[in-house]
């Protein structure tokens, strides 16, 4: 039986706990709904010791199911002020569920810096004093030269440390290079624990119990080759996620500066399709098939070099170089890798953090354009200066504070980079989904017999959609490989064969969606006690008004349509 690990950071006890019977098919961002809503008080400050810091693996973490490991985050969110999840690649969910772990509930704030050492025999915390302090890659290598090539990290950089709100958790892949937890500020809130880094050993533990393995074997089989072989993860096997900046830009939904139009002339510049280029022609050691996780099958993840071979980053994906590039009018790929890499280092979300500079560059901080200036404004964040200071309190707070009017957030957080004037049930998805704006919620994308940019029918596609990933989040699923699955009926089916091999029980399709909708309306009811409306659910005013160009569109969902998609719930 999968257990929770509770550990009070205050007193340093660590007490193992039996998952309960109804929360048996739970994980991922479903285990963390249930325990934000019966342990923590919605109105907690989210930086104190009574929010709970929750590190969860999905109910297929360890098992043969082709990108199934992904690792969920949450808490209250000190960005938003709701419940948050945010997930990540790495070797972290496989190794807690190896470990026989469905989650570990974090409570309470240590009095110095600490590191979790957590392994088969239980949680051990020990003094991190000298790795406060440290950034990302130069922490990842002090806990590995410590702990040995078989352990997991997940931490926090100098930005959770300083307790800002554009605060990102990193983990670590199965070579060490780290992957983000971003949205939400939940960094800020690890660090608000002085919790520098959780390092999951997993050595001696056994493989990951299977109710019904010939069953697993069976549907993992055809999940395998039916995901393998989808045209899109051939396409991301060869360019990355970056392939979709040139998709966005054609069908004119490419977020560009500051959301004030949906097409970059200098798409290609910041493009997969660049990247590959180079890596053919010019960039030794440039890799365009990496994977992020064990058991990945798709191979989207890259790892990026400069002109003489050396690494720059690794994963660079599609949002931060839409948000960091076309947002903000930079057409430099080698600049916006630089970027990447610093964001990584100090623990920061990419995507974040471009909608701050584009609502400051739009403001007169920087000019558009200017590569330099936003990577010397973000290199800035832990000196304190005036200007960094406000990017790491993300877009919000940045066009607040400089009288920006255009400010693309909903609750509290930036927008994805897919405009929603043109994708107009991503919008819907943007305005009403509880964790903020966020397009791995349910991104409407066009397809057959389907108008994207028509205001009709719009808020029913993104609660399927908002119901479905709510559920991928919660078995641990990868966005990707999940949109295959999801346009083909044999391989949905598979997957909740597989989900059933695991639990021991009979689970459909329809259940697939009904456990989606149960976490979906878990957070609502959280948020709802937290303070929030209806009128929270809206997209800002300026998309319902100014026309996105060159498409000539705005986002004309009526309002009853956006509050009608939570109305049961």
């Amino acid at each position: 039986m999968a257990k929770l690990l509770n550990v009070d950071l205050a007193s340093g006890a660590a007490v193992y706990e039996d998952l309960k019977a109804e929360w048996s098919d739970l994980g991922g961002r479903g285990l963390i709904g249930a325990l934000m809503t019966e342990r923590v008080d919605p109105m907690v400050d989210p930086l104190g010791p009574d929010n709970l810091f929750i590190v969860a693996a999905g109910v297929l973490a360890g098992t043969a199911v082709p990108n199934g490991g992904r690792l969920s985050v949450g808490a209250k969110s000190p960005l938003t002020k709701g419940i948050k999840e945010a997930n990540a690649g790495g070797v972290a969910a496989r190794k807690l569920a190896r470990l026989g772990l469905r989650g570990l509930a974090v409570s309470g704030q240590a009095a110095e810096p600490m590191v979790m050492y957590l392994n088969a025999d239980g949680a051990t915390l020990k003094p991190a004093g000298d790795l406060w302090g440290l950034g990302t890659y130069d922490l990842i290598g002090k806990l590995r030269a410590e702990y040995g090539d078989g352990v997991g990290i997940v931490s926090c950089g100098p930005v959770g440390e300083l307790m800002y709100p554009n605060a990102a958790v990193v983990s670590t892949t199965p070579d060490f290079l780290p992957r983000t937890a971003s949205r939400g500020g939940l960094g800020a809130v690890m660090g608000s624990k002085k919790l520098k880094a959780i390092v999951i050993d997993d050595a001696g533990a056994n493989e990951v119990a299977v109710a019904n393995p010939a069953q697993l074997r069976s549907a993992v089989t055809v999940l395998t080759n039916g995901i393998r072989t989808d045209q899109i993860m051939h396409y991301l096997r060869d360019s990355g996620t970056a392939m979709l900046v040139t998709l966005a830009d054609m069908l004119e939904c490419l977020a560009t500066k500051n959301y004030s139009q949906g097409r970059f002339d200098d798409n290609y510049e910041i493009s997969g399709e660049k990247m590959a280029w180079l890596a053919k022609t010019e960039r030794p050691n440039m890799v365009m098939k990496h994977h992020c996780m064990p058991g990945c099958v798709v191979y989207c993840s890259t790892i990026f070099t400069d002109a003489e071979g050396n690494y720059v980053t690794s994963g660079i994906e599609f949002e931060s170089l839409a948000l960091l590039g076309s947002n903000c009018m930079i057409n430099d790929i080698d600049m916006l890798a630089k970027i990447d890499h610093l964001c990584d280092d100090l623990g920061i979300d990419t995507m974040e953090t471009g909608g701050a500079i584009g609502v400051a560059m739009e403001a007169g901080v920087l000019a558009w354009g200017d590569a330099q200036g936003a990577y010397d404004l973000i290199k800035g964040i832990p000196e304190g200066n005036e200007n960094s200071k406000l990017i790491a309190q993300g877009v919000v707070a940045t066009g607040n504070a400089l009288g920006v009017e255009r400010i693309p957030a909903v609750k509290g957080q930036g927008m994805a980079a897919w405009e929603p004037r043109v994708l107009k049930g991503t919008g819907v998805t943007y305005a009403t989904s509880p964790q903020g704006a966020d397009h791995t919620d349910g991104n409407a994308l066009p397809g057959m017999n389907y108008d994207a940019s028509s205001p009709e029918g719009q808020a029913d596609l993104s609660k399927r959609l908002q119901k479905y990933f709510a559920a991928m989040d919660t078995i641990g699923m990868c966005q990707f490989p999940a949109l295959a699955i999801d346009s083909k009926t044999m391989l949905k089916k598979k997957l909740v064969q597989a989900i059933g091999a695991v639990l021991g029980k009979s689970f459909t399709v329809d259940d697939l969606y009904e456990l989606g909708w149960r976490v979906l309306k878990m957070e609502v009811a959280f948020n709802r006690a937290a303070g929030f409306t209806t009128e929270d659910d809206r997209l800002p005013e300026f998309f319902t008004k100014e026309v996105c160009e060159p498409s000539g569109h705005v986002f004309d969902v009526p309002t009853a349509d956006l509050d009608g998609v939570f109305a049961d719930a």
